[in-house]
C-alpha cells in the first residue's frame, strides 16, 4: 500500500507540474512551444562545444523539430526528435559537426542509457504515438554531403557543389574556422524536412506542421574542455497561445517568416535590456564579461549571398547603449538607429543575428557596472523600428569559475510603442 500511495503522489506532482502559470510576453522559463538557443559555437579543433537538452513537460509523447541557423539567420539543417512523456534528449552540437551524429529516437526506442526501463517509455508516460510523416526510429546520422554543407556555411564559407546555393555564403567568416550560429526547437504535429520559413509550416491555431502545445523546456551549456569549465543557462522559452489573442500585424517571434499575419501564434521577445558586467581588472575577476546577443532584423533572411560581401542590413546597429558604474555614473555610447549604420556611426557591438561579444566591445567600461541596451533599429525605413532581441551575460573568474544569466528585459515587442530617438521616452536616461 505504501508503494501505491507513493507512486500516486508522484504521478499527481508530475501532472500538476505540467500546469505552468505563464504570461505572454514575459520571457519566463515555463513549458513552451518553441525553444531558442541564442548562440552556439563549436571548435572543430576540439576543446569547445555546445550542448542543449529538449525536455517534454507532458505525459503525452511530443515531437520536436530542430533547426540550425547561421549567425546571419540562414537555415541550414533541420531534424526531428521524438520524446516520450517526461522525456529528455541531450544533443551535443560537437557530435553533429564532427560526425553528423544525432540521437536516434522513436516509439518503443531508447538507446538503453536507462537500466530501469530500457527500450520503453517511462512509468508515467502515455502510450507511444506514430506521428504523421515519420519513419521510426528517426535517423541517427546526417549524410556526409550535408555534413560538409553545414560545416562550410556555419564557418562563413561557400556552400559546396551539389546544392542549389552552391558557391554562396550564409554566415560571417570570422577567420578562425569555428562553427557559429543559433538554433530553434518547435513542437510539431508531424515529421518534415521543412524550415520555419517555408509555407505551411505555420498555420493559424497550430494547424500546420508546427503545433501550439506548450510542452517543451530545456537548457544549454557552452563547454570549454581545454580550460575545464562550462557556462550555461536555460534555453529561451517562447510560448504559443490561441488565435483569439493575436491580430494580423502583431509582432510575433516568427513574424518575419509569415508576413506578420501572427499565424505562428508565438510571443515575441524584448527590445531593451539591462545587463551586469565586469571588466576583468579587479581581483579574481580577471576576465571581461561576455555579452551574448540574439537579434531579429524583422526580415526574412533565408536567402544566401555572394561570399566576401556583407548583405544588408548587416552590420546591425542599435538605438542606444548606456554604460553605468555602480555609483550610477553613466557614459552614453551613441550609435545609429539605422542598420546598416551610416559612415562614421559604425559602432556595432552586436552586429549579427547571433553574436558573442566582449564587454569591452561596448566602449570604455568601468570595473563593475551595468549596460542599458536598446537594440531597436530600422532596416532602412522608419515604418517599423521595433526589433526583438535576447541578451545573456557570461562572467568568468580566474579561468576556473563561470556563470551565465539572462539579462533583465525592460519591455516586450508586444508593446509596439517604440519610436526612433536618441533616448527612450519611457526611461529617464541621459541624452548626448
Amino acid at each position: 500500500m505504501r508503494k501505491f500511495i507513493a507512486s500516486f503522489a508522484i504521478a499527481g506532482l508530475l501532472v500538476l507540474g505540467g500546469q505552468a502559470f505563464a504570461e505572454i510576453g514575459a520571457i519566463d522559463a515555463v513549458p513552451a512551444a518553441t525553444l531558442l538557443l541564442p548562440y552556439f559555437q563549436v571548435d572543430p579543433a576540439g576543446g569547445q562545444t555546445t550542448l542543449f537538452s529538449i525536455n517534454n513537460a507532458s505525459a503525452a509523447p511530443a515531437l520536436a523539430h530542430v533547426t540550425l541557423w547561421t549567425d546571419l539567420s540562414r537555415p541550414t539543417l533541420d531534424f526531428d526528435i521524438y520524446l516520450t512523456g517526461y522525456d529528455v534528449v541531450t544533443i551535443n552540437l560537437g557530435d553533429i559537426f564532427a560526425t553528423g551524429a544525432i540521437p536516434q529516437t522513436g516509439p518503443n526506442y531508447d538507446p538503453g542509457d536507462d537500466s530501469i526501463s530500457p527500450d520503453a517509455p517511462g512509468e508515467f508516460s502515455f502510450p507511444d504515438v506514430n506521428f504523421p510523416g515519420c519513419a521510426f526510429p528517426l535517423p541517427a546520422n546526417i549524410p556526409s554531403s550535408l555534413l560538409n554543407y553545414i560545416r562550410a556555411l556555419h564557418s562563413g564559407g561557400p556552400a559546396p557543389a551539389g546544392f542549389a546555393n552552391a558557391g554562396l555564403c550564409g554566415g560571417v567568416d570570422h577567420g578562425d574556422g569555428i562553427y557559429r550560429g543559433y538554433l530553434t526547437v518547435d513542437v510539431v504535429n508531424a515529421c518534415s524536412l521543412e524550415f520555419p520559413a517555408n509555407p505551411g509550416y505555420f498555420i493559424n491555431g497550430g494547424q500546420g506542421i508546427a503545433a501550439n502545445d506548450n510542452v517543451l523546456w530545456g537548457d544549454y551549456f557552452w563547454v570549454d574542455a581545454a580550460n575545464n569549465f562550462a557556462q550555461g543557462d536555460e534555453l529561451v522559452h517562447i510560448e504559443a497561445t490561441d488565435t483569439g489573442f493575436w491580430t494580423p500585424g502583431d509582432y510575433t517571434f516568427y513574424g518575419r517568416y509569415v508576413g506578420y499575419d501572427a499565424s505562428d501564434n508565438r510571443e515575441p521577445l524584448a527590445t531593451t535590456w539591462a545587463s551586469r558586467y565586469f571588466s576583468g581588472t579587479v581581483g579574481v575577476f580577471d576576465d571581461d564579461s561576455d555579452i551574448i546577443c540574439w537579434r531579429d532584423t524583422g526580415r526574412d533572411e533565408s536567402g544566401f549571398f555572394t561570399c566576401g560581401t556583407t548583405p544588408a542590413p548587416f552590420p546591425l546597429s542599435q538605438n542606444q547603449i548606456v554604460i553605468f558604474d555602480e555609483q550610477e555614473n553613466p557614459v552614453v555610447v551613441q550609435g545609429s538607429p539605422f542598420s546598416p549604420p551610416p559612415v562614421g556611426q559604425e559602432f556595432t557591438p552586436c552586429p549579427w543575428e547571433a553574436t558573442r561579444a566582449n564587454a569591452s566591445d561596448f566602449g570604455s567600461i568601468f570595473d563593475f557596472g551595468w549596460f542599458y541596451l536598446n537594440l531597436n533599429t530600422t532596416t532602412g525605413s522608419l515604418v517599423d523600428p521595433i526589433k526583438q532581441s535576447h541578451v545573456t551575460t557570461v562572467h568568468s573568474a580566474a579561468g576556473l569559475f563561470s556563470v551565465g544569466f539572462q539579462a533583465v528585459h525592460l519591455d516586450s515587442a508586444l508593446a509596439k510603442t517604440f519610436t526612433v530617438t536618441t533616448a527612450p521616452s519611457d526611461v529617464l536616461l541621459p541624452i548626448e
